[in-house]
């Protein structure tokens, strides 16, 4: 298995679900304008594999885009993330992290399940914030936590998949995920 492979599913699936989980929090307890930021914030996993955002984000990324020439403001030359095979693939990660909404709407799911008792008891406790989700949160929204993670492995290890056997085997990104030989 190439190691871009692995190297798209390590940095990838973290960053999705730490993200999924960080804006579903702040939306579980959103009263105003609840729907209209749940739908912004899926939406991105609906427009993703879209050829236009394919392309903006292929602008945006290449050399003279704007995401380079923000970083050559702050002195980092990259010289475009689109045509050197060892930037490639994070600018493929960061297109995938921009789709977090399907696993936020499953974390959503799962705190909203968590009984407000628990999180009145650990209070009680002395529990601050960073306690309760750490004694509270997380235990209650593991099974959820594993689901997400198997699910966007499964997705991370597809998208690469047909990187590797679609036919633009001229493209710079593919050919980071293709063995040499």
């Amino acid at each position: 298995m190439p190691t871009t492979t692995m190297l798209y599913v390590v940095v990838a699936v973290p960053l999705k679900l730490a993200l999924a989980l960080g804006a579903a929090m702040l939306l579980k307890n959103l009263t105003r304008g609840r729907g209209f930021y749940r739908s912004a914030f899926y939406a991105p996993s609906l427009l993703g594999a879209s050829m236009s955002i394919a392309l903006v984000w292929r602008a945006l990324f290449n050399d003279g885009g704007s995401v380079t020439d923000v970083l050559k403001w702050f002195g980092i030359d990259t010289g475009g993330w689109v045509g050197n095979p060892q930037l490639a693939v994070f600018a493929v990660v960061l297109l995938a992290v921009w789709q977090f909404g399907a696993p936020m709407v499953i974390f959503l799911a799962g705190l909203q399940q968590i009984s407000p008792e628990l999180y009145e008891a650990a209070a009680l406790d002395g529990a601050g914030a960073w306690r309760q989700f750490v004694s509270v949160t997380v235990p209650m929204l593991s099974p959820v936590v594993f689901f997400n993670l198997v699910l966007e492995i499964i997705q991370s290890f597809r998208c690469c998949r047909s990187c590797c056997s679609s036919s633009c085997s001229s493209a710079t990104w593919c050919r980071a995920w293709r063995p040499p030989g």
